[in-house]
């Protein structure tokens, strides 16, 4: 017998015929080389790579597809720290360096699996307008702000020009700059090419512009706005319609055609098990047969449209499962294009990486629904702004189909699982708010032990800002307060009777209580029916504790050792807030326990303050205790140097660290009677505090950092306005003023005061009237400016030596010198003045 003729349609992969087709459908190795390198085979089933490249496919023998000639080129994203996330990735993974990456599907729910991979924190924050950068303790590493930058967009240049090019024509300019900082618009027709490039210099534009006008050729520059919103936003989602076919059923009847077109718009006819749009009856006009009877030669059509590409007739059959609704004749259109789910994401990845460099694509090997899914990630976010350009775009391999992407905002709090637990109902509710949005929110409940982690992503920027602060919201409760005091008292301080008793109420309610110790106040947590019980319940378990507090009352030489620094002793043999001084009725009052109490009378009776607490923490506190509170630890937090804390005593101490530090930021262990030389990295930090907390920290660093620092940054002028800007010296000249980016008012960075077209000199003039009056009122109360932060500071008593509260630089009164320590100010006194006190107010300097 003959061998059957090759049908030549199904070599070009446009057969539509399916096994009805009366020729040869079988590859052969003729057959592949004659579909040549532009044809495209029917998309697959399921399909993916092995690990040597080869293609391995499920579903139907249309489906195969030649081996790739990328199947050799070793895959440059295996090498990276994240592994190639791709699972149909055409490349070479060698079986050597191999790494499976986990396909992630935008509409996966990822509670079922392994939480997502999150990069690398860098510790950069945007607080108060600047890009704030931290070093791995927790101090300043650097402050950027919008105004230190400029950006210029080149254009005139040729279509083939690198961005190293672009970098050594600035160099001839006088500017030199990275090439990191230069970026090669691939998006415009080619002669449109331009260059944005950006540089750490407020007039390197303008400069440039005027430069570039001097030399009179095609090529210009054009000064940019520096945008000062910042966000975290490397993630985009790409997807394009599946490919799809209609097909037509010819009828004989209408009456059966209506039928099974109301069938199929109902969904009791699918195909392959999936709904498809159906559009309405189709047909001839009837005319008059011979024997007198309706005749219409014309079939009646239903036709079925967006049905899968890979659907057959025998599918469509087969789906009308009744007999007689059975067309008379299945015509099947073209498919709207041929090429596979793997072919096409090869396709948009490269057209994403002319934007950037991709850490990872994923394309899951299935998805579900009408379209394909894909996600990536930018190394860089402005890459990823920029791919947004390819929204709506049309490509080939398509047959002019669209692609969409859609830029991903996204947030992750992280939370103390009991909070979470008794917030649930609340979360849950606001999560169908977020749903309603288009904001997805996931949870990982215990991701680091005691915490649980939400996630909501979404493209709505300011959507996915709310949803942040809803969630910082509840996770900080509702203050409980009597009135309209806070409900507190010192004794809550310690994991004393008080504490006990607030614990027992909240069992006996089913709600949960959280205390802060810094601020003195209880945080209530839902039910919120239950609110005035836990109030009622409180303010009677206090009434029993009012009498457990401690008093010690101060003989003369006992005070005056405690306003000579006594009292400091006495906290640091305590800890803070244990201890009252009143220095009105010179008594000191102890909220904590026994031990404690006799510590302190032992401080006032003149014990040293160190030889206290080591000998307290070497006979009674036991591993497991707190070194803070000198309790066993409640939900304990063991950190690298193995000492082990209360969470709320942990997070107290962390957020304590700016006013502590004597020096630079650190946050320092206060285990061994407070010798621990360990200071917490904030790596450490971030995987043990709650994400509110551990972003409190950085920004008490950045406060910390901005009060030593009153020469270079100051906040804005405007009331509630919290953003900062760059100081500059003071000039003759007018200076341009600074329009703040939160609040839009101008302020003067050398004055600091608000006099738009005026110098600083001319204002001062004007207002040296009211400026006179307040010298003579503050020289009257011996009241003096601090030169390096100019705070004003009153000296009612003590020496000569003066620690800002702000700068915490050290002063000599009496001669106005500043020193970075206290010995040298002393020194320097005793030197200058002849001692460190007594000097009469007519001698001192203004």
């Amino acid at each position: 017998m003959a061998p059957q003729k090759l049908c030549t349609y199904f070599a070009k992969g446009r057969c539509m015929k399916g096994n009805h087709c009366t020729f040869s459908h079988e590859r052969t190795i003729d057959s592949e080389q004659h579909v040549g390198a532009g044809a495209y085979t029917p998309r697959t089933t399921i399909e993916h790579f092995d690990t040597t490249g080869a293609v391995v496919t499920h579903g139907s023998p249309l489906a195969q597809i030649p081996k790739d000639s990328r199947a050799t080129i070793p895959c440059k994203f295996l090498r990276t720290p994240s592994g190639c996330r791709n699972d149909p990735c055409p490349y070479l993974h060698r079986p050597d360096g191999y790494k499976v990456g986990r396909t992630a599907d935008p509409e996966v729910n990822e509670n079922e699996v392994t939480q997502e991979k999150e990069g690398e924190d860098d510790f950069t924050r945007d607080l108060s307008g600047a890009l704030v950068s931290f070093n791995d303790i927790g101090q300043i590493r650097r402050v950027s702000l919008p105004t230190d930058f400029s950006r210029a967009c080149i254009t005139g240049l040729p279509p083939t020009i690198q961005s190293e090019t672009v970098v050594q024509m600035l160099l001839g300019f006088g500017f030199n700059i990275d090439i990191e900082c230069v970026r090669i618009s691939r998006s415009t027709a080619p002669p449109k090419t331009k260059a944005l490039v950006k540089a750490e210099n407020p007039s390197f534009a303008k400069e440039l512009s005027d430069k570039l006008k001097q030399q009179k050729t095609e090529v210009s520059a054009v000064p940019l706005p520096i945008d000062s919103r910042r966000s975290n936003c490397r993630k985009v989602y790409i997807s394009w319609h599946k490919a799809t076919r209609s097909f037509w059923l010819k009828f004989g009847s209408s009456d059966i055609a209506n039928r099974v077109a109301q069938k199929f718009a109902k969904g009791h006819y699918k195909v392959l098990g999936q709904s498809v749009t159906c559009s309405g009856v189709k047909g001839g006009a009837p005319r008059g047969a011979r024997d007198g009877t309706l005749h219409n030669p014309v079939a009646w059509t239903v036709t079925l449209c967006d049905v899968p590409g890979d659907v057959t007739n025998k599918d469509v059959q087969d789906g009308i499962h009744t007999p007689y609704d059975r067309p008379r004749h299945i015509e099947p259109s073209p498919v709207s294009y041929y090429a596979s789910d793997t072919q096409v994401g090869l396709e948009v990845r490269s057209l994403l990486e002319e934007h950037g460099r991709l850490e990872s694509f994923d394309l899951p090997p299935t998805s579900r629904g009408r379209r394909v899914k894909a996600v990536a990630w930018f190394e860089d976010e402005a890459d990823a702004i920029s791919a947004c350009s390819l929204n709506n775009k049309q490509i080939s391999i398509l047959q002019q189909g669209k692609l969409t992407l859609t830029l991903v905002q996204s947030v992750k709090v992280k939370i103390q699982t009991p909070v979470y637990f008794a917030s649930k109902s609340r979360i849950e509710e606001e999560m169908k708010t977020w749903a309603g949005q288009h904001l997805t929110s996931r949870v990982y409940v215990n991701t680091v032990p005691g915490f649980t982690a939400i996630k909501v992503e979404g493209a709505n920027a300011n959507d996915v800002v709310r949803a942040r602060k809803v969630l910082d919201e509840i996770s900080q409760g509702v203050i409980l307060r009597d009135g309209e005091n806070p409900i507190w008292a010192s004794a809550f301080k310690t994991n004393g009777s008080a504490y006990k008793k607030v614990k027992a109420i909240e069992k006996e309610l089913g709600v949960l209580i959280r205390r802060d110790k810094s601020k003195c106040h209880l945080y209530f947590y839902v039910p919120f029916a239950k609110y005035q019980q836990a109030i009622a319940h409180i303010r009677e378990a206090l009434k029993d504790e009012s009498s457990l507090s401690s008093h010690i009352n101060l003989s003369p030489e006992q005070f005056s050792r405690m306003i000579r620094g006594g009292f400091k002793s006495v906290e640091q043999a305590l800890g803070r807030n244990v201890a009252v001084f009143d220095v009105i009725s010179k008594r000191l009052t102890v909220g904590g326990t026994r031990q404690q109490y006799d510590m302190a009378l032992a401080v006032v009776n003149g014990a040293d303050a160190v030889e206290i607490r080591d000998v307290a923490a070497s006979h009674s506190l036991t591993e497991g205790d707190c070194p803070i509170c000198f309790c066993e630890a409640e939900n304990p937090v063991q950190t690298s140097c193995k000492h082990t804390y209360c969470l709320e005593c942990f997070e107290d101490s962390c957020k304590s660290a700016a006013s502590t530090s004597k020096n630079d930021f650190q946050v320092k262990c206060q285990g061994n009677g407070g010798t621990c030389s360990t200071i917490f990295t904030l790596q450490e930090l971030k995987e043990r505090l709650s994400s509110s907390v551990f972003e409190s920290v950085l920004r008490s660093s950045f406060e910390e950092y901005l009060q030593r620092h009153p020469e270079a940054f100051h906040y804005c002028s405007t009331p509630d306005c919290d953003y900062v800007y760059r100081c500059t010296a003071a000039s003759n000249l007018r200076s341009p003023a600074y329009r703040c980016p939160n609040c839009l008012e101008s302020v003067c960075t050398s004055c600091h005061a608000r006099h738009d077209n005026l110098t600083c000199a001319q204002y001062k003039d004007i207002a040296s009237g009211g400026y006179e009056a307040l010298e003579q009122l503050k020289k009257k109360l011996n009241i003096k400016d601090y030169p390096k932060c100019t705070t004003p500071i009153e000296k009612t008593d003590g020496c000569n030596h003066i620690t800002c509260g702000g700068c915490k630089a050290h002063l000599c009164w009496v001669c106005m010198a500043v020193f970075n320590d206290g010995t040298s100010c002393y020194a320097h006194m005793s030197k200058a003045h002849g001692g460190h006190g007594g000097v009469p107010l007519n001698l001192m300097g203004w």
